[in-house]
């Protein structure tokens, strides 16, 4: 293989595999979307991993900030809005590309259709587990997760 190969080809999958030097290098959209579901200590610990990503002190219960940040694997996130007793809710919005499938998100977390009351703009789903709801909404035509919703389940 020529040098020029190889250094074209090093140069290809380093583009491949790599989000950019401000993506955190342990949070994922599959780690925001499980480690909840573990209990209160996981939506603990994935907001501490959000406060490192936005620079926030993890103490504060209220925040709120529209800036894109990359998270490994490659996913944007457009949005972190946080809230105190008695909402007391982490929820995240993911950039609409790259698009995160739906249909991953509810084979990880086993979340079921939202049975509310009332009319909704695009498909929502909720997966509850150990005192943690994770509500999930898709991009009008089901296909991309747009937003996590995190809470306690009450």
């Amino acid at each position: 293989m020529s040098i020029a190969v190889a250094a074209l080809l090093n140069f290809l999958t380093g583009c491949a595999s790599t989000t950019g030097p401000e993506a955190n290098a342990g949070l994922t959209v599959e780690r925001i979307l499980t480690e909840p579901l573990t209990g209160i200590a996981g939506m603990s610990r994935v907001k501490r991993d959000l406060s490192d990503i936005y620079g926030f002190d993890p103490s504060v219960d209220q925040y709120t900030n529209r800036d894109s940040k990359p998270l490994a694997g490659g996913w944007v996130l457009s949005q972190l809005w946080i809230e105190p007793s008695p909402a007391d809710f982490i929820s995240v919005s993911l950039a609409t590309q790259p698009c995160f499938p739906v249909q991953r998100a509810l084979s990880l977390t086993q979340a079921m259709p939202y049975q509310g009351s009332g009319e909704v703009s695009a498909p929502m789903h909720n997966a509850i587990k150990n005192g943690m709801l994770v509500g999930l909404t898709s991009s009008p035509d089901g296909k991309c997760l747009r937003t996590i919703h995190i809470e306690r389940d009450k």
